[in-house]
């Protein structure tokens, strides 16, 4: 079985229904290193023990939308499945940990997606925490280092795609939004003056 090549976003929506383990590979044809991954996936494919699951690669950059929502933020970068669910992802080139991956989770196949383990009511106070940390000073966090609360936050806040910017524990909105209330003034006009005596501090 081949490695599928995903175009659109019906076709990745459809590929990650499989209730088995499936694989997504988000590559850039210009990198290099995305090249090795190709042919190790290809490599894969022919392998008997891997019969089980299924194998696509996405061009990140010509599916944005998909790629914001997996989050993906460098290339190459590669997804487990299963039904529908993230369950796993290799960020980078690394053959020995993707087939030791894909091997776990063909072995364990009642894989729950990996932010399970979190209860809701903890991840929801760390939510609330987290939008709330910062009342005056600009604060990020980074989603990809946490799949709790990259998971968590999109039902939390009702919003399924990355960036988001929050204003007092408010969502203000993902990037589209922001840019245009930044181009309109709006969001200037919404945020925190410091004062004089802050900026010196």
């Amino acid at each position: 079985m081949a490695v599928t090549a995903l175009s659109t976003v019906q076709e990745y929506d459809e590929f990650i229904k499989f209730k088995d383990l499936s694989i997504i590979h988000f590559y850039a044809p210009w990198a290099e290193q995305c090249k090795q991954i190709n042919d190790i996936l290809d490599e894969m494919t022919s392998l008997s023990e891997f019969t089980k699951v299924k194998f696509a690669k996405i061009e990140a950059e010509n599916l944005p939308e998909v790629s914001l929502k997996a989050g993906i933020v460098a290339v190459p970068t590669i997804l487990l499945y299963k039904n529908g669910e993230i369950i796993d992802r290799i960020d980078g080139v690394n053959p020995a940990l993707l087939t030791e991956k894909v091997k776990k989770h063909l072995i364990s196949e009642d894989s729950t997606p990996i932010d399970v383990a979190v209860p809701k009511d903890a991840l929801e106070a760390r939510l609330k925490k987290l939008i709330n940390q910062a009342p005056s000073d600009y604060q990020t966090f980074d989603i990809l280092q946490d799949n709790a609360v990259r998971e968590g936050l999109k039902k939390f806040s009702n919003w399924p795609t990355y960036p988001q910017l929050y204003l007092n524990g408010e969502l203000i909105g993902g990037l589209d939004i922001v840019k245009e209330m930044s181009e309109s003034g709006e969001l200037e006009s919404m945020l925190p003056k410091k004062n004089a005596s802050q900026e010196r501090s």
